[in-house]
């Protein structure tokens, strides 16, 4: 296989080629993308990280609603059962009462 020709490009900046001064803007320009770079990976990461610390606390709120919502459900099944006349009339208070002392949306605001 024939040995490749070099292309009329641009030469290696790292060459003294054009002198002393192309090699220090070259060092100085590389400097700059490495610091650029090392602050990217950073905000990368904070953002990365408070979205992780976001997630799990919505997995708690969530795990708070699911509850709520089987409290919800067993109270509209007592109150069913109520109109139903499934429940004994001499409970009728103490249901309703059991139901109405409970936690509600506007306790939790």
């Amino acid at each position: 296989m024939p040995a490749r020709r070099k292309t009329g490009g641009v030469s290696s900046p790292m060459s003294d080629d054009n002198g002393n001064k192309d090699n220090e803007a070259y060092i100085l320009k590389r400097q700059r993308n490495n610091d650029a770079v090392k602050k990217t990976r950073e905000k990368s990461k904070q953002t990365a990280q408070v979205r992780k610390e976001n997630v799990e606390k919505l997995r708690v709120v969530n795990k708070q609603m699911e509850t709520k919502i089987e409290m919800v459900k067993a109270n509209v099944e007592d109150l069913k059962n109520l109109l139903l006349h499934k429940v004994d009339s001499s409970k009728h208070d103490e249901v309703i009462k059991k139901i109405l002392e409970e936690e509600t949306d506007e306790d939790d605001d």
